[in-house]
């Protein structure tokens, strides 16, 4: 009996820390990750790719920040710089496709965090 109640008792304090950023819901569509200082939500559109920073649940204001997405979709490689649009959003636009089972790798830098870079698998 005790040894259950310690079981039980350390898988609860193991699972805090995942709750602590709350649930992660793509407000826009896209795709979610969770980076050290940054989460980021990548909207994967045939005309842009838009990028949705938050901290904690909390928009971060996009004015200032900058970054790319590295692309990897139907054997083809490339680069879309993006730039602040409005409030917590960056946007670009270039020469891609977007085929199932895209992989993107999304660099920012946002004035007052670390720089981050994370990694996208497209539906």
């Amino acid at each position: 009996m005790k040894s259950q109640l310690l079981a039980l008792l350390c898988s609860s304090l193991f699972s805090l820390p995942v709750l602590a950023h709350g649930t992660l819901e793509a407000a826009h569509g896209g795709v979610i990750v969770e980076g050290k200082a940054i989460t980021a939500e990548l909207v994967a559109k045939p005309e842009n790719l838009e990028v949705y920073l938050s901290n904690h649940g909390e928009p971060m204001n996009a004015q200032g920040a900058s970054g790319e997405v590295l692309l990897l979709s139907g054997g083809q490689k490339a680069t879309v710089k993006l730039a602040p649009v409005e409030g917590n959003r960056l946007s670009g636009s270039g020469d891609y496709q977007l085929a199932p089972g895209a992989k993107a790798i999304v660099k920012l830098s946002v004035p007052g965090a670390a720089d981050e870079q994370l990694r996208f698998s497209l539906p």
